[in-house]
């Protein structure tokens, strides 16, 4: 199945540079977000409309009292849906660092072709040379919104690659390593019916970029998805109006099953 088409309708910028998520959409366009920043995890709760304005926020960074309580969030809230249809996609190996020949980890990690390697290194800004990126060490599907069901859906993952470093290190531990792993997010559509090509985790949307999609939802024909923030870039709303495709009819599905 051929991705949707999608048209980009704005960006809503939150208050911190740290993880979020989505608490869940109204039908009359109020977005409730939350984030998680800080050293101490430190919790913020917003509700945001879609001119970007601020409608009520709750901040335990900037709350000295003891009667912090979260939003009141409303009934009619079309929640987001972790990443159950989508498990498929799910995958652990090798760990976080350790040493490439003991671990063998050429055995635990999901190998990539030259071409992948090549893309993956462009594209994801990974700043390795393409021979050092050894494979796809973890794979989790952080959320999913369906699209088509029972089998076309939209995720966000994150995935953990696994690089060669140059010499052995050593951590605080005094413990060797000469591999180690780098977290990159992505978000893309996915159709449990066909085998999905690795470059897919980088295919964007549209020319706004995501920087770590961690979870979304779809309500009718938009599309949102939360977008954690790092350093100087603030956590963030993405939202997109999808181009919906239709349900085969009945006879169509029926063809499709008998004939393929």
């Amino acid at each position: 199945m051929l991705n949707p088409a999608v048209t980009y309708i704005t960006i809503l910028p939150l208050k911190h540079n740290g993880d979020c998520s989505l608490l869940g959409v109204t039908p009359e366009g109020a977005i409730y977000a939350e984030e998680f920043y800080g050293e101490n995890g430190l919790v913020a709760q917003h509700e945001v409309r879609l001119d970007g304005s601020f409608v009520q926020s709750v901040d335990e960074g900037l709350h000295t009292g003891e009667d912090l309580k979260p939003l009141a969030l409303p009934p009619n809230l079309a929640r987001p849906k972790p990443g159950w249809h989508a498990m498929t996609l799910n995958f652990t190996g090798a760990r976080h660092r350790g040493m490439r020949v003991e671990e063998r980890i050429a055995d635990l990690v999901q190998p990539l072709a030259l071409d992948d390697k090549i893309a993956f290194s462009d594209h994801l800004k990974l700043n390795v040379p393409p021979p050092m990126l050894l494979g796809i060490a973890e794979s989790y599907v952080l959320a999913e919104c369906d699209i088509l069901r029972p089998n076309f859906y939209f995720v966000c993952r994150r995935l953990r690659f696994a690089v060669a470093l140059p010499d052995v290190q050593y951590d605080s531990d005094q413990q060797p390593y000469d591999y180690e792993t780098r977290v990159v997010y992505a978000a893309h559509f996915y159709d449990r019916t066909e085998e999905l090509p690795h470059t897919a985790v980088f295919m964007p949307l549209t020319d706004e970029p995501l920087h770590r999609p961690m979870d979304c939802l779809l309500l009718g024909d938009h599309l949102f998805i939360a977008d954690g923030g790092e350093e100087e870039r603030l956590s963030a709303i993405h939202v997109w109006q999808v181009e919906l495709p239709e349900a085969p009819s009945r006879l169509d599905a029926l063809n499709k099953k008998i004939y393929g």
